[in-house]
C-alpha cells in the first residue's frame, strides 16, 4: 500500500509526533508512505518537514497563495492519483473540510482522517465555525480514526455511524531523538529538591494555571520546590504574568519548545498534566516510559492510559487543591513504585508505535476493500 498523509503543521506538537510515529511504523511494516505538507507562499521549510526528512520520510511541500488554497482538493487528488497512492490520510480541520465539502466525484477515491482532539471553542469564533463544518465533513469521508475511546462521546463523533469510525490509541517508540540538555535546566534546578515537570502547548486547554497554583502550598512543605513547563504557545505571556503576580519567578521556569523531552525526564521527580481536554497525549506516554510518577486530570484518554489509577494519580480538572494533594502523594517513594512499574509496562506494550501502525494498516485494508467494490 501507499499512504499519503496530509497536514498543515504549525509546529511540532502532539498531532505531528503521532504522525511521524505512524509513518515510521508503516515503513517498518513494509508499506510506502509520504507526507504532503501544506503552507502558504513565502513560508520557509517547516520544523515538521525538517524532522521528517531527517528520519528518511518523503516530504512533499505544498505552498500556495490564499487564492490557490481554494484549489487544494484538486491538487491533492491529482498528486495522489499521479503517484499511485491508495489512501489519502488527513490530519486536521482544514483538509477534512476541504475534502468533505467536495462532491464525491471530485474527491480522491479513499480519504481517511485522524481526529487528534477538539478544543473548546467560543461560540461565534472561527474555531467554532470550523468545528461545525468538520461535523458535516467527517460524514463524507471513508473512515475516521479517534485516538481515545473517550472521544466517541464527542458531538461531532456521535453524529457518525459507528461503522464509520475506529478507535486507535497513539503509540510511541519509532521516533526517539536524544537532544542535548539545555544549560538553562541545570542552572534552574541545581538547588531544587522537589522537581516537577509539565509539558504541552501553552494554550487554554492545557490548563497550566492549575499546576502553577499548586506551587505556594507545595513550597510550604519544601521551599526548594521547582516547576519546569516545556512548550510554547499563545498563553505564554499571560502565564508569565501570573507567575510574576504570585511571586513564583524563582520556582517556575517556562522552558519553551524542545524537539524531544526524552533527555529531560531523568531530571524530575513527577510529571504533571493538568489539561481540561486531551486525547492520548504523547508526553504522558513518554513520561510513563521514562518511569516517572504521573499526575493527570480525569479527561480524555488519560485515565485509561494510567489504568484508572493503577499507574498514576488522577484528579478532577481545574481543581488545584486536589492536584496539589496528588502531587504530594506521588513524591512518596513507597506510594509510587507499583504505579511506576504498571505504567511503564503499559506504555511499552499497549502504546507501542508498531501496535498502533498495525491497526491503521488493517483499517486501511478494510476501507480499500470496500472502496474497490464495483458500484
Amino acid at each position: 500500500m501507499k499512504i499519503l498523509h496530509v497536514i498543515e503543521s504549525g509546529g511540532f506538537y502532539g498531532a505531528e509526533r503521532v504522525l511521524i510515529e505512524l509513518m515510521l511504523g508503516i515503513k517498518v511494516l513494509g508499506h510506502d508512505t509520504a507526507l504532503l505538507s501544506f503552507g502558504y507562499k513565502g513560508q520557509k521549510e517547516k520544523e515538521f518537514e525538517t524532522i521528517c526528512r531527517k528520519y528518511g520520510i518523503e516530504v512533499n511541500s505544498m505552498r500556495v497563495s490564499k487564492l490557490g488554497s481554494f484549489c487544494i482538493n484538486q491538487y491533492i487528488k491529482n498528486f495522489a492519483e499521479g503517484n499511485s497512492f491508495d489512501v489519502v490520510h488527513s490530519h486536521g480541520y482544514k483538509f477534512n473540510i476541504i475534502f468533505g465539502l467536495m462532491p464525491k466525484r471530485n474527491r480522491f477515491k479513499c480519504i481517511c482522517s485522524t481526529v487528534h482532539g477538539y478544543v473548546s471553542a467560543p461560540i461565534y469564533s472561527r474555531m467554532a465555525l470550523y468545528q461545525y463544518l468538520d461535523k458535516y465533513a467527517l460524514k463524507q469521508l471513508n473512515r475516521i480514526f479517534l485516538v481515545s475511546q473517550n472521544m466517541t462521546s464527542l458531538p461531532n463523533i456521535q453524529s457518525l455511524a459507528s461503522s464509520q469510525y475506529a478507535v486507535i490509541e497513539n503509540g510511541i517508540g519509532g521516533y526517539s531523538p536524544e537532544c542535548p540538555v539545555d544549560d538553562r535546566l541545570n542552572h534552574f534546578i541545581h538547588n531544587k529538591t522537589t522537581r516537577l515537570m509539565g509539558a504541552g502547548r501553552l494554550a487554554a486547554e492545557k490548563n497550566f494555571d492549575s499546576l502553577i497554583e499548586t506551587l505556594p502550598k507545595l513550597i510550604e512543605h519544601d521551599p526548594n520546590t521547582g516547576l519546569v513547563i516545556f512548550g510554547s504557545g499563545p498563553e505564554e505571556d499571560r502565564l508569565r504574568n501570573k507567575i510574576r503576580l504570585l511571586d513564583l519567578d524563582k520556582h517556575v521556569l517556562l522552558f519553551g519548545f524542545v524537539e524531544s523531552l526524552l533527555s529531560y525526564f531523568n531530571y524530575f521527580d513527577v510529571f504533571v498534566m493538568p489539561s481540561i481536554t486531551e486525547g492520548t497525549p504523547i508526553a504522558l506516554l513518554e513520561a510513563m516510559q521514562a518511569r516517572l510518577p504521573c499526575v493527570v486530570t480525569d479527561v480524555g484518554g488519560m485515565p485509561h492510559m494510567l489504568g484508572h489509577g493503577r499507574g498514576g494519580w488522577i484528579v478532577p480538572a481545574k481543581d488545584p487543591i486536589a492536584l496539589q494533594i496528588a502531587i504530594s502523594k506521588s513524591l512518596i517513594r513507597s506510594h509510587n513504585q507499583i504505579k511506576i512499574n504498571f505504567s511503564y509496562d503499559r506504555a511499552m506494550h499497549e502504546f507501542n508505535y508498531l501496535h498502533m501502525s498495525r491497526q491503521y494498516v488493517s483499517e486501511y485494508k478494510s476501507v480499500l476493500a470496500v472502496t474497490s467494490l464495483p458500484m
